[in-house]
């Protein structure tokens, strides 16, 4: 009786193996950057509530009572101008380039679209 395994048993262990990694790999990265996407949607919307509520806390100035009232009206907002005013606070990085909300000199653009407000971010 002879101890171990032949040259062709370990080969097609090795091949096995090789077809587990090819189709499991591809997989692992799809979900990867699915869950980056949503990671980077989750990202943008944090931005997007933060000017509307900015907005909201700032409706007595003229431009923003304006906004509300005008239709096809629109503004930007900074944010720099979210994080100074304290509507973002701590830190937020862009999940697919990894830069902090502070380096990317992003802004959000408010329209009042028939009389409902949409926020959109830009970096």
């Amino acid at each position: 009786m002879k101890n171990g395994f032949t040259l062709v048993e370990l080969l097609a262990i090795l091949a096995v193996l090789g077809v587990i990694l090819l189709v499991s790999v591809p997989s692992i990265v799809s979900t990867n950057q699915k869950l980056k996407q949503q990671d980077y949607e989750r990202y943008v919307n944090n931005i997007e509530n933060a000017a509307e509520i900015y907005v909201e806390a700032h409706s007595d100035r003229e431009e923003y009572a304006e906004l509300k009232v005008t239709k096809n009206k629109t503004l930007t907002i900074s944010t720099d101008t979210l994080i100074t005013s304290g509507v973002i606070q701590g830190t937020l990085k862009n999940p697919k380039t990894n830069v902090q909300l502070t380096e990317e000199n992003g802004f959000v653009t408010v329209r009042n679209e028939n009389g409902t407000l949409k926020y959109t971010y830009s970096s």
